[in-house]
């Protein structure tokens, strides 16, 4: 018996071995529970199954009575015994014995036989001695359990404390713990449950082990089953059967026939308010149940504090998120195409284009003048595709020196180099899973040339002194150099432009685009009018005609610096010619001005101020020349007409499109389909 490691099993050798020296028929030994003061049943051989689970009160029975008085009893005929518990009909003669270890009586040895008179005195004498030897065995084994247990339940603990600090989410926190436990003990599932108040009802938010679909939707209104009960009650509950137990609803359908578990279910609290359950199922345990139950409270005590955590965390972090979703916001509605500034043929062609390549993972190469906007269309490109939720990562190759181009774009390891104190993330590594521009590509060192093109050939980066790794980055690139010639130099490779140049799209110059000069004009005019808090109600035509005939060798660019100018600048609510003396004085000086027609105009009054005012009554087209619409003067004046009237309808009825619908007396769906033909920016 001492080779013996689990006080049962002592019990059940015991047991056994005093049947086999006695010839007894059945046999049980029932301990004693001293808090309750009752005897249970803790091994039974040869009864029916109902002998497992039974309870006596002390001097209950010939079992009971021995306990009571913690003497030795023989009834010879079960028949003549007027306190004898009958399980089986056919048992005739008993023996009981207590166990008895330092003086304290801790249960009863039983032993039964289907024979009358079947035990002697010499019987009773050889189990009292073998009874009391026993007994000091299992005690000593118990300990040892007990204290094998603890040291178990310690280092569980210990782990799971060092789990706390580095999980943030109250899901990633509960799998992972109850991962540890479930190694640890014979836990076959275990569940968190959270209260939502907008229904209120306990609904599951994590759960480890075997489980199903449907199991995972299952819910508890308060005070419903032992789960809600447990949370109404603020309580914790252990039911050693739970099939047994009446009041569990199985609702996860864990428990069957063939399945018999034990069931614990803990409030979780929050600033002393319940704020969930978490449950576990449990097979039979070796520990006592009173210990699983003081370990589970403390388990429960850690995840309240992880839940605790969480909403501190949330409540911290919920103004960061809502702005971040706000930006995100911000930034897609800024980048759609309808947006997009521009309405002549060129740029309505370049959109087009942009739409289709948007939903493409193929790099893009952007091309044209400085000023021209290739940052703007590559933010399009980007918030239009299945990537937008994901980084976009801006670098100007030639802003940065190239001896820390290559760390900045792959990163670096730790003492890779000089003053390399610490791990520094790269550019694509940061910009994983979206999308990354490198302005100015052409001005690329030769040398990360060839990484750049691993990156785009093999999906990998390898970060200065350290191993290479595996990306998904879509690269668009962006260069004012013509970079066929500089492959010609020898300066840039020829087999990364083909891989840069899956798709080109050039940017054309705004002296190209005169068309869009106006509605430019327009936009800046407000943007900067509101950043500067200035009330400018509206432009002269002679502004207009003058700023079409200026080449714009800044493009973009240049005219937004100048309108910016212009009204921070402007003294009045109207911006006049005078604003713009630096594109009269350069146009004077190329002898473009007589191509100009200067002089004020009788009656007619600045395009956007006839816009801004709402009058109707104002020349439409200021500053156009119909001699130059060969072919589309009528598509043109009538789109100006309509993009006027609907300017004008919407500011009247203050931006509500079903209001301006009603004015203009057309369908809601009509004037959405208008404003994007019409690429009405309102």
């Amino acid at each position: 018996m001492n080779r013996i490691e689990e006080p049962e099993e002592v019990l059940e050798y015991f047991l056994k071995t005093c049947m086999e020296a006695t010839g007894a028929d059945s046999g049980s030994i029932m301990l004693y529970d001293e808090e309750e003061q009752v005897l249970v049943t803790r091994v039974a051989i040869g009864l029916n199954k109902d002998a497992g689970g039974m309870r006596l009160r002390l001097g209950e029975g010939v079992t009971g009575w021995v306990a009571r008085h913690v003497r030795p009893r023989l009834i010879d005929d079960t028949r003549t015994a007027d306190d004898y518990v009958r399980i089986r009909e056919d048992l005739l003669a008993e023996v009981a014995v207590p166990l008895i270890n330092s003086d304290r009586m801790i249960g009863v040895l039983s032993l039964d036989s289907m024979q009358v008179g079947a035990f002697s005195k010499d019987d009773v004498t050889l189990l009292e001695i073998v009874s009391n030897l026993s007994a000091t065995i299992f005690v000593k084994i118990a300990d040892n359990r007990t204290l094998r247990m603890r040291d178990r339940f310690h280092r569980v603990l210990l782990e799971i404390s060092r789990i706390l600090p580095r999980s943030l989410s109250l899901q990633e926190f509960f799998e992972e713990v109850m991962t540890t436990t479930q190694k640890a003990f014979r836990i076959h599932r275990s569940t968190l449950f959270v209260y939502d108040r907008q229904e209120g009802l306990l609904k599951i938010v994590a759960s480890v082990g075997s489980h199903t679909e449907d199991s995972l939707q299952v819910t508890y209104a308060p005070g419903e089953g032992i789960t809600g009960t447990a949370f109404q009650n603020r309580q914790a509950v252990f039911i050693p059967s739970a099939r047994s137990e009446p009041e569990f609803l199985n609702r996860m359908k864990v428990v069957n026939d063939n399945l018999d578990l034990g069931f614990f279910c803990c409030p979780i609290f929050s600033n002393q308010e319940v704020v969930g359950v978490f449950s576990i199922f449990t097979h039979k345990q070796e520990l006592d149940p009173k210990e699983l139950l003081e370990f589970l409270q403390i388990l429960g005590s850690m995840i309240s504090q992880a839940f605790a955590i969480q909403s501190l965390i949330e409540e911290e972090t919920r103004p960061f998120v809502v702005e971040n979703i706000r930006l995100r916001q911000e930034l897609s509605r800024k980048y759609q195409f309808g947006n997009l500034i521009g309405r002549s043929e060129l740029m309505q062609e370049l959109f087009e284009k942009i739409r289709i390549i948007a939903e493409s993972r193929s790099s893009v190469l952007l091309t044209g003048e400085s000023g021209t906007g290739k940052e703007l269309f590559a933010s399009a490109i980007h918030y239009n595709s299945p990537r937008k939720d994901m980084p976009f990562i801006k670098i100007n190759c030639a802003a940065i020196p190239e001896n820390l181009l290559e760390s900045e774009l792959f990163g670096h390891k730790k003492g890779s180099f000089t003053g390399a104190n610490a791990d520094k993330k790269g550019k694509f590594e940061i910009a994983d899973g979206g999308t990354i521009f490198l302005d100015e590509i052409g001005e690329m060192d030769l040398g990360l040339q060839a990484k750049l093109l691993r990156v785009l050939q093999e999906k990998e980066i390898e970060p200065v002194g350290g191993r290479s790794r595996k990306v998904d980055i879509r690269v668009i690139a962006a260069t004012n150099a013509n970079l066929e010639q500089l492959i010609e130099e020898r300066r840039f490779r020829a087999d990364l432009f083909y891989r840069l140049n899956v798709i080109q799209l050039t940017i054309p110059p705004l002296r190209e685009r005169h068309e869009d000069i106006l509605i430019l004009v327009h936009h800046f005019v407000a943007r900067y009018a509101k950043e500067n808090s200035k009330k400018i109600e509206g432009i002269t035509p002679q502004v207009i005609r003058l700023l079409e005939t200026y080449d714009w060798p800044g493009n973009v660019r240049e005219l937004e610096n100048m309108v910016e100018r212009a009204v921070v600048l402007s003294r009045s609510s109207t911006i006049d010619i005078d604003d713009f003396s630096e594109v009269l004085a350069h146009i004077q000086v190329s002898g473009k001005e007589k191509m100009l027609d200067l002089a004020p105009a009788r009656k007619e009054p600045a395009a956007t101020a006839a816009a801004e005012s709402g009058s109707l009554e104002a020349n439409l087209l200021p500053g156009a020349d119909l001699d130059d619409l060969d072919g589309r003067a009528y598509d043109f004046v009538i789109g100006e007409v309509e993009r006027r009237l609907i300017q004008y309808a919407m500011k009247r009825t203050r931006y509500t499109k079903t209001k301006a619908a009603k004015y203009l007396g057309i369908n809601r769906n009509t004037l959405d389909k208008r404003i994007r033909e019409l690429n009405i920016d309102y």
